[in-house]
């Protein structure tokens, strides 16, 4: 594996971020097995797993562009240790009332929102910060560095989970607890990272002014659109069907919580196989080629998933719908810090991230669907749909190639 692969860890800070967005995220992995396990052992169906989604993504259509403001405006620090500690208090929150068994499925919505919230603020942040830490020169190198620490713990922290559920002394509870403690480790690297002050154009005269100023920036600056609307686009149809893994495994398969485990566990061994692979090569037009590619990817492996015949198969789609959505939001990424200014990288990010929240908006109906005309049938068209959306999308940019070229030449 070549050096360039891991060039951003020779910087001390980067590491610090780097291993506190690996614990956070290690916790979250492995909490989102216990929490798809404890909505279906609440109340038992496809639309109970999409109204949790729904309440994460919902609070995250309000909180996440005041994040990305805020990623702009304030101590970039700051902003990573605040969030970190909404993390913790919705996962102790459930630890609690798992604990003494008085745990109900308002909770776990109550429990998501204040996760999303807290969402809002850290991803922003931290990707921000990426950019200021390692420099132009290594900003790809960076981003999917990031995207490897959250693909080795989707690999990691559903294998954690699967192995605390398998085993009556532990169960969902405990691996509340682990994720709380991980969580709270994570806050340590993050104070003791630089403050990561903002940049002097962040300083508008209200939050407002700055939240206006960026949709004005992501909607004028070419290619800000095209990004933006193709992650936005291809999230909100296709990224559901992380909420449904668990009746993937139980409905289709028979394969009960083990199975979702290992299902999110081969999806992420996938994801990390992609991120190592372009982590010292997504350069120039290079990502523009694995995010085209990429996109029309991660839709052929959701309607795939629906489509398999047995658990085995279903295995082999995951791994490659895993690489596919590593390196679509990897490059996605990347490609949006890289054509913005540093000052607008924390609201770019949120803008970003905002895809996310629409995917939980689109779970609950998504998973009224499921429970109305089938699984299988949902997963297909929610996957073709992120088909046509990933043609559009490298239309659009090879027209507007193309187009350059043939100015270029004309100038010329």
């Amino acid at each position: 594996m070549s050096s360039a692969t891991f060039e951003s860890l020779s910087i001390p800070a980067f590491r610090r971020l780097w291993a506190g967005g690996y614990l956070f995220s290690l916790a979250i992995f492995a909490q989102m097995v216990a929490r798809g396990a404890l909505a279906k052992d609440l109340e038992g169906s496809n639309a109970a797993l999409g109204a949790v989604t729904l309440a994460f993504g919902l609070t995250g259509l309000i909180t996440t562009p005041l994040g990305g403001v805020a990623a702009d405006r304030f101590p970039k620090r700051r902003m990573l240790i605040i969030s970190t500690g909404l993390l913790l208090g919705s996962s102790l929150w459930i630890s609690v009332a798992v604990q003494f068994d008085f745990v109900t499925f308002w909770m776990l919505l109550a429990a998501s929102a204040v996760q999303s919230a807290g969402f809002s603020g850290l991803l922003p942040a931290r990707m921000a910060f990426t950019a200021e830490l390692v420099g132009p020169d290594r900003l790809a190198n960076g981003v999917v560095l990031s995207q490897i620490s959250m693909n080795l713990n989707r690999v990691v922290g559903p294998v954690i989970a699967g192995i605390f559920l398998g085993l009556p002394s532990l169960g969902i509870g405990a691996v509340y607890w682990a994720s709380s403690c991980i969580t709270a480790a994570s806050g340590l690297f993050f104070l003791a990272l630089p403050v990561g002050r903002p940049q002097p154009k962040s300083s508008q005269p209200s939050a407002f002014s700055d939240l206006i100023d960026g949709l004005k920036y992501g909607y004028v600056t070419w290619p800000l659109p095209l990004l933006l609307l193709t992650s936005a686009f291809a999230l909100f149809f296709g990224f559901p069907y992380v909420a449904f893994l668990p009746s993937v495994s139980e409905d289709l398969f028979s394969a009960g919580n083990t199975g979702y485990a290992w299902l999110s566990a081969v999806g992420a061994m996938g994801g990390l196989t992609a991120a190592l692979l372009i982590a010292g090569r997504a350069k120039g037009s290079a990502a523009w080629r694995i995010q085209n590619v990429a996109v029309i990817g991660f839709g052929v492996g959701i309607a795939a998933t629906g489509a398999a015949p047995s658990f085995g198969i279903a295995m082999i789609v995951m791994f490659g719908l895993g690489a596919a959505t590593a390196a679509f939001q990897s490059m996605n990424a990347t490609l949006t810090l890289a054509s913005s200014d540093v000052a607008y990288h924390g609201r770019m990010q949120s803008l970003l991230q905002l895809g996310f929240n629409l995917f939980g908006v689109a779970a609950l109906p998504l998973g009224l669907c499921a429970d109305s005309f089938g699984l299988r049938k949902t997963l297909v068209a929610m996957g073709l749909t992120v088909v046509v959306v990933g043609l559009v999308s490298t239309l659009i940019y090879k027209t507007k190639v193309d187009t350059k070229e043939m100015q270029a030449i004309q100038r010329g």
